[in-house]
Parts: C-alpha cells; sequence; structure tokens
C-alpha cells in the first residue's frame, strides 16, 4: 500500500494495523502531539466523505493500494469549526422558536460540532445553551466567536493588544478590597469578571502560540516549568472568587494584591512575543 500524507510519501512502517482504522487511529495519536488533526482521506483515488467514512473504518489493508491522507492545524479545525456555528446562529436569529430544534439538529451533525464539544467544550456548552433559548442570546454569542476568530487568526496580534488591559487590571486588582469595602459592588464584580476572561485568555492564546512553535517545551517562569504556574495561578484564582464570594476582604486583598496581579503580570511578560 502507498500511503502519503498532504501529498508527501508517509515514511510510515505499519506493524499491528490490519484495517483502515486502524492506520487511522494510529495516526490520529500520532498527529494530535504536534497539533495536527487528520481533515480529509482517499482510499484507491476515491475521496470518502464524513457520511461514509464509518464504512471504510474496517476495510482490511490487504484491498487498499493507495490511501492519502490531508491534514489541517488544530487552529484550522478550530477556526472553521467556528465559522460553521456562526452561520447557524445567524439563522438562528431570525429562526422562529419552532425552529430552534432542527437547527441545532443541522448544527451537532456538522463535523465542527463534534470538534467543539472535545476540544473547545466552553464554546459547546455556549452554543447548546443559545439553541435551547437560554444562557446567552445568539447575536451576544456570536459577538463572543468573532474574538475566539481574531485569536485564531492572528493570536501575536491579540496577545499584544491585551497589554493595556493587564496593565490596568493589575491595578484594578489591588482596589478590589476597598471596592469590597466601600460598597463598590458592581465595580468589583467588574473586576472579578474581567480578571477571569483576561486571564482565559491570555491562557489560551499561550497554548495556541505554543502549538505553532513559538515556545519551547522547557520554558519557565520564576524557575517553575510554565504547566505548573498556570496550574498554581488557577488555583489561586480559585481561591480568589471562593473568598470573594464569602466577602472575606482581608483574604480578597491578599491573594488580589501579592499573589494574582504579579502572577498575571509575569505570565504575560514572559510569553509576550
Amino acid at each position: 500500500m502507498n500511503m502519503t500524507i498532504d501529498g508527501k510519501a508517509a515514511d510510515i512502517t505499519l506493524e499491528r494495523e490490519k484495517t483502515i482504522g486502524d492506520v487511522l487511529a494510529a495516526l490520529e495519536d500520532w498527529l494530535r502531539g504536534s497539533g495536527y488533526r487528520l481533515s480529509g482521506i482517499r482510499v484507491n483515488g476515491e475521496t470518502v466523505g464524513e457520511a461514509v467514512l464509518d464504512q471504510f473504518f474496517n476495510r482490511d489493508l490487504s484491498t487498499v493500494e493507495t490511501l492519502d491522507l490531508r491534514t489541517s492545524s488544530w487552529a484550522e479545525h478550530a477556526f472553521q469549526s467556528i465559522v460553521s456555528l456562526c452561520g447557524i446562529l445567524e439563522r438562528l436569529e431570525q429562526a422562529a422558536y419552532a425552529e430552534r430544534e432542527g437547527l441545532r439538529a443541522e448544527w451537532t451533525a456538522l463535523p465542527g460540532a463534534l470538534f467543539l464539544r472535545s476540544e473547545i467544550p466552553d464554546l459547546w456548552g455556549m452554543a447548546e445553551r443559545s439553541f435551547a433559548g437560554e444562557g446567552v442570546p445568539p447575536a451576544e454569542l456570536r459577538t463572543i466567536l468573532e474574538g475566539r476568530l481574531r485569536e485564531l487568526e492572528d493570536p501575536r496580534r491579540e496577545l499584544a493588544a491585551a497589554e493595556p488591559l493587564v496593565q490596568a487590571l493589575a491595578g484594578r486588582l489591588g482596589e478590589l478590597p476597598l471596592d469590597i469595602q466601600t460598597g463598590k459592588d458592581h465595580r468589583a464584580a467588574e473586576t472579578m469578571t474581567l480578571f477571569s476572561t483576561t486571564a482565559e485568555k491570555i491562557v489560551r492564546l499561550f497554548n495556541l502560540l505554543k502549538i505553532e512553535g513559538f515556545f519551547p517545551e522547557n520554558i519557565t517562569i520564576e524557575g517553575a516549568p510554565v504547566v505548573d504556574y498556570i496550574g498554581e495561578f488557577d488555583s489561586t484564582l480559585r481561591d480568589l472568587i471562593r473568598a470573594y464570594e464569602e466577602r472575606d476582604t482581608v483574604l480578597v486583598g491578599d491573594l488580589a494584591e501579592y499573589e494574582l496581579a504579579p502572577r498575571l503580570l509575569k505570565f504575560y511578560s514572559a510569553i509576550k512575543v
């Protein structure tokens, strides 16, 4: 069997693989570590569509003369999945209530929906609630999705554009306990929301840039592996949310001013490209 990947001969030795499904499963595992996914398959010159892919999984390799595979990056898959969701949401905005379930069924049958469910579950969940008439309305969700598309299109530009927000947010974190003490509940709640969404955005952009090879695997911040640093950052953020909900202004102040604000600035400075 002759196998190509993106038009180039695949230098892969098959050992225990007996079927096309075996080959695809092995390749998916291998590609996942490189940030790529399978996006197209041709068997003996015949393009295999999503609708009939299952029929080819159990096909014995002895019947296959040529297997041509096409790949796309994780970011490309994510971009197309979000674009397809935006298109459905635009129709949902104009649809009658009785049409919602049909549009939801149409969307969930698309490969993009399966990708979002497994790879970007927060967007998938927001979409599910929007189709059900709950949570974020379709128009507002499209605005959120357009922001994610900008991140995927140019993560370096988005990261650079976030610097003024990161700097301003670090200052607001220092004012958070005083805002709570003086009854500025709206400003305090806004600071918490801004911090949570900004931190999530910076981590997403870091992961996108890492997939694209901008950061070495052994990157460290203050001597700690970046994965550990992000984990500690997330744990401290959860502590802050808990302290804020319990109106523990002393703990809120300590965590916000002496833990999270410096961590946010150091993390951003370390990954700014």
